[in-house]
């Protein structure tokens, strides 16, 4: 695998009258770079721009980039991360290709779930092979790998990466042959511990009761009752985050194609009685209304039900295993 970066190669830049000029007549206040490539012409902007951009593909009539073909990310290593998006104009039957560099050690981008359908799961897998954060994701969850894995396997620093493993090799043996560096941090203390926990609990759960003692039968006891408190916590901080669709109070808050991004969004649509959480939850705000300290809370939220999902799942898995 090579590891230069795509600075060192040749850009050739786009024709003249093609998408690149479109985009400079479109968002003349726009600072970005041009280039063509084997396919598409492609558009690099600041990760601030990004929402803005995508938003005035689709909804501008002379672009009416409706179409979100693919989401993905390249390591650049030292240059950073690139997330790239493939649009396309079923209208006009052109494409483009928009890409953002991401630097320093907390990579974010704003969602656009509340722009394209398409991008729920894309981001998701983005989330957990390349560790980008995406801002206002309504569910963001592993979409592959196991809750509990702290890791991003298409990183370039992933410790499998470096040697290419031949196939059929068995993977226990190779990790104890070429163990990766172990960087146990004060979390990582704490998930273990709540997992041997787990473990230990699971193992005496396995146990009639006839051989328990009465302080291992209070003990099952007091985690089988933790257990339900933490699902019904769970289940209640979702419910209280209103539907999981993406396009639902966004879509009716988003512009129609033909109106331009810089007009005013139309209020949210109110959630019908049947999928409001309670009476007084109200309707869902769409991101671009809420304040900094309301994106804030509703960030924190989405970080506590993650954990909450994580250690349940770990905890599961133990008793399953029944692993002492």
């Amino acid at each position: 695998m090579t590891t230069q970066t795509d600075d060192a190669r040749p850009k050739t830049p786009p024709a003249p009258g093609s998408i690149a000029d479109l985009y400079r007549e479109v968002l003349p206040a726009l600072d970005f770079e041009a280039d063509q490539t084997k396919i598409d012409v492609a558009i690099t902007v600041a990760p601030g721009d990004l929402h803005t951009v995508i938003a005035t593909s689709r909804n501008d009539d002379r672009l009416s980039m409706d179409l979100l073909r693919n989401l993905t990310a390249v390591d650049w290593e030292d240059a950073g991360i690139e997330a790239v998006y493939h649009l396309y104009s079923i209208r006009h039957r052109h494409s483009v290709c928009i890409k953002v560099r991401l630097t320093g050690e907390h990579k974010s981008l704003p969602t656009i779930t509340d722009l394209h359908m398409g991008a729920d799961w894309a981001e998701r897998e983005a989330r957990e092979m390349f560790g980008i954060e995406f801002d206002g994701h309504p569910d963001p969850r592993n979409l592959l790998l196991d809750e509990d894995l702290d890791m991003h396997p298409l990183l370039k620093s992933h410790p499998l990466v470096a040697i290419e493993m031949p196939q059929g090799v068995d993977v226990e043996y190779f990790t104890k042959q070429h163990p990766p560096p172990k960087k146990e941090s004060s979390e990582d203390a704490e998930r273990a511990a709540r997992i041997a926990a787990a473990k230990k609990v699971a193992a005496q759960e396995k146990k009639p009761d006839s051989e328990l003692t009465d302080e291992e039968r209070a003990a099952k006891k007091a985690a089988q009752a933790e257990r339900v408190k933490a699902s019904r916590e769970l289940a209640a901080a979702r419910r209280a985050e209103g539907p999981k669709n993406p396009m639902g109070e966004k879509a009716a808050a988003a512009p129609k194609a033909a109106a331009p991004v810089e007009a005013a969004a139309a209020p949210a649509a109110k959630p019908s009685p049947k999928t409001a959480p309670t009476p007084s939850a109200g309707p869902q705000k769409a991101t671009a209304d809420m304040t900094a300290e309301e994106l804030a809370e509703r960030k924190q939220a989405q970080t506590e039900r993650v954990k909450r999902s994580r250690e349940l799942a770990a905890a599961r898995r133990a008793e399953l295993r029944g692993e002492g």
